[in-house]
């Protein structure tokens, strides 16, 4: 495996700068706690799918894609393969998801103790057509250094929001 950083860690750190939960189109809940992009969240409480709630305004004939990515991995000192995606519901039009097609099964953090500061990011995107994809990300080398730019492109994706949560591990 390559020592070498991947691009689309800096894409991803770009776009979260670019947006940071400006336009409020989307809540992420776990066991009660709104995820802010300014909170900390433990292990345990992250490791059940989250409930999700889009915008009602958000509720049209585009299909909506969330992506769960973290950039840190595996460590936020030396993040190698990062970014490493940890779920991707995609092709929802409903405002609490639940007619999605999962392309990535959701698994809660598991950052090495030691590893740092561990930012967990949603990506809240749209698109005109659904979202293709052939890969259903099975195993953890599948989820290494995920092409996220390419997967935006290729996909025709547009960012609405986003949002995120801290883990210190």
């Amino acid at each position: 495996m390559s020592d070498e950083i991947s691009s689309d860690v800096d894409y991803l750190l770009n776009k979260m700068n670019d947006v940071k939960n400006k336009n409020n189109l989307i809540e992420i809940i776990y066991e009660n706690e709104l995820v802010n992009g300014n909170n900390n969240l433990t292990k345990e409480q992250t490791q059940q799918k989250p409930n999700i709630k889009i915008n009602k305004k958000l509720q049209d004939n585009t299909y909506k894609t969330l992506i769960m990515i973290d950039p840190d991995a595996p460590s936020s000192d030396k993040p190698i393969t990062g970014p490493f995606i940890h779920w991707i519901l995609s092709n929802f039009k409903e405002i609490n998801a639940i007619d999605g097609e999962t392309i990535c099964e959701y698994m809660g953090p598991g950052p090495r103790a030691g590893s740092g500061k561990h930012r967990y990011i949603y990506l809240l995107y749209q698109s005109i057509e659904k979202v293709k994809q052939e890969n259903k990300f099975d195993n953890i080398p599948q989820r290494r250094k995920f092409p996220l730019e390419k997967f935006v492109s290729d996909n025709h994706l547009q960012l609405l929001d986003m949002t995120f949560f801290i883990l210190d591990a």
